[in-house]
């Protein structure tokens, strides 16, 4: 994520109009934020940004989105994802977006259809497909929760493979593991 910074602020540098630059600086700074620890604002000026030079950029929106997801105001981040999904619906990171969101608000049904679409737009995504463990399990539905268990299972062995050291895909190996009764092979 700190490259990606690096990487869109070089951009930006160099085009400050440039929208797609924002929205995805946005989106790093917001995972360094808060899956670091680092300190800004989670994106969101970078994502009002955005938003200012186009506002019909879908990732934009699903980038303020994640930053009022994030920072408790769901209202706000209802908004602005109906509007990303009303741009693209099929886009990933309006997905995934979308899906946080509904998650946070306990609404799993939606969440699983969006953890699903955005898992099934990019396929080598094992924490999208991951999430929706969490969603059947929270609804009640074993089933459910052991049919996605292998698909995340499958994907996160994929990056382990590549990246032993990746300990956010261990722990999507470990969780699916666990839900699919191989808790030795968990352990």
């Amino acid at each position: 994520s700190e490259s990606i910074v690096r990487l869109c602020s070089r951009a930006t540098e160099i085009d400050p109009n440039y929208a797609r630059a924002w929205a995805l600086m946005a989106g790093a700074q917001g995972t360094l934020r808060f899956h670091h620890a680092r300190e800004n604002d989670g994106g969101l000026a970078a994502a009002e940004r955005a938003i200012a030079l186009d506002g019909n950029l879908a990732e934009a929106h699903a980038a303020r989105a994640r930053v009022l997801t994030r920072d408790a105001h769901p209202e706000e981040a209802l908004r602005e994802i109906e509007t990303a999904l009303r741009l693209d619906p099929e886009s990933y990171e309006v997905n995934g977006a979308a899906a946080g969101l509904y998650y946070n608000l306990r609404r799993f049904g939606e969440a699983i259809r969006h953890y699903d679409k955005a898992a099934t737009v990019m396929e080598s995504d094992y924490t999208n497909a991951g999430m929706i463990i969490s969603c059947y399990k929270a609804i009640g539905d074993t089933e459910g929760a052991l049919r996605v268990a292998s698909r995340s299972l499958e994907r996160a062995e994929k990056i382990i493979a590549q990246d032993p050291d990746n300990g956010s895909a261990m722990s999507f190996v470990v969780g699916a593991l666990a839900t699919l009764g191989e808790t030795e092979r968990a352990k």
